[in-house]
């Protein structure tokens, strides 16, 4: 079901990024932002906008400063941003956030009065270049279009660094390819901008993980999601186990939540091409197989194999039996430990242009990567038994944009 996945980490391993041509108008844009308590970093991001090498009267900042009890909204307030509070502690989740904020928009502005709307993180940082260059992609007319995100505390631990290769990964296994095959992509967090004609209905996506929830909605009806490589952006990741774990069971739980609402869509959209202009019945497909809670399917098809091998052998469980059944265990972990480690090294040569880190450190960090894919086994299982609820993720490192383009430089020109 997944094997051309391998082609797709052949394409995107040896094809340059698709070019898009100047655009012929710099379009407007809403910039919307989700926030609790992040007056540590969002003022970096908005540094970040208003540094944008684009006519910024085309541009509006809104903020939702949700459940807050700093001065985030006075930090983005003093920084020109449309800052709107919300207070509902019953509903403390990004996507109800994003649903607020929109609201408000609609009432106040009227949502299709601006072409686009973009979407990003209290942490995140853009290129100086990131509007030009979405804004290439999205005077094509296309629905979606995502930027390539790049990790700002790469180097921090393995932790933030798994993280950083997982992301550039994406890149080159997921996005990349599917561009250049014409084939629809899928949206991840943040750094992405849509037709304001999507949303003129509001935010309707609320699940853990409202990006999955969004992607598998509007491919089944046909929305293209393009992949714009040169629009660069900047993400900071967990640098904390704890911290990491509770992201990991958010995803798992979010996706498996995603999938089977949105499964039967997907399948149908196999056989029935959907009516949108930009549907693609093997775009549905490889969404399916994307979404797939594949960790689950093998422990069950490991789980049903060995009770079957056991039955067969009359429950064989001598000592002979069981060694052998060890060392095959072993065995598969230990192939399982080198594939992901072969992706990974793979990744840090071809994304090495978007990869801030000291050599003799990513080489450390690409052998201890094959850990952090691992985990996908116990967090999917532990995801069906957990009750899981959406925390923000403390952000505390501010670093401003002029550092990592500077280090992003230096750190290539070194390799």
């Amino acid at each position: 079901m997944v094997s051309y996945n391998v082609i797709y980490t052949v394409i995107g391993f040896i094809v340059k990024a698709k070019t898009f041509p100047a655009a012929k108008r710099e379009h407007s844009y809403g910039i919307i932002i989700s926030a609790r308590n992040e007056s540590a970093v969002i003022g970096n991001l908005l540094d970040s906008i208003a540094a944008q090498r684009y006519d910024m009267s085309k541009i509006k900042v809104f903020v939702v400063a949700d459940n807050c009890n700093d001065d985030t909204a006075d930090v983005c307030r003093s920084k020109g941003a449309i800052v709107y509070e919300r207070h509902d502690p019953s509903k403390a989740r990004k996507g109800y956030a994003l649903e607020f904020l929109f609201e408000n928009i609609a009432r106040d502005y009227g949502i299709e009065s601006l072409e686009g709307y973009l979407f990003f993180d209290a942490d995140n940082l853009l290129h100086p270049e990131f509007l030009s260059e979405i804004n290439k992609a999205f005077d094509t007319g296309v629905d979606v279009a995502v930027g390539y995100r790049s990790t700002k505390n790469f180097s921090t631990n393995f932790i933030s660094a798994a993280y950083g290769i997982h992301f550039c990964r994406s890149s080159m296994n997921y996005h990349r390819p599917r561009c250049r095959l014409g084939l629809p992509t899928h949206i991840a967090g943040t750094g992405y901008v849509m037709k304001s004609e999507i949303l003129k209905d509001g935010w309707h996506f609320d699940s853990l993980t409202e990006d999955a929830q969004f992607t598998l909605s509007g491919l089944s009806k046909g929305i293209h999601i393009e992949f714009c490589e040169s629009a660069e952006f900047f993400d900071e990741q967990p640098y904390r186990f704890k911290v990491m774990v509770r992201q990991r069971l958010r995803w798992a739980k979010g996706r498996l939540f995603c999938f089977f609402r949105y499964a039967a869509g997907l399948i149908k959209g196999i056989f029935i091409k959907p009516k949108a202009p930009g549907g693609n019945r093997f775009a549905c497909y490889d969404m399916f197989c994307y979404a797939l809670p594949k960790g689950l399917i093998s422990v069950v098809i490991s789980a049903v194999s060995t009770i079957a091998a056991a039955i067969a052998t009359g429950i064989n469980t001598s000592a002979d039996s069981l060694y052998e059944t060890a060392i095959g265990l072993l065995t598969a972990l230990a192939s399982a430990y080198a594939g992901f480690m072969v992706i990974g090294l793979l990744t840090a040569i071809r994304e090495h242009k978007h990869i801030i880190c000291p050599l003799p450190k990513l080489v450390l960090y690409v052998i201890l990567f094959p850990i952090f894919d691992l985990m996908d086994l116990p967090v999917s299982i532990a995801s069906l038994f957990m009750r899981v609820k959406w925390k923000p993720i403390k952000h505390d490192q501010a670093i401003k944009i002029d550092e990592l383009v500077s280090q992003e430089q230096t750190t290539t020109q070194k390799r």
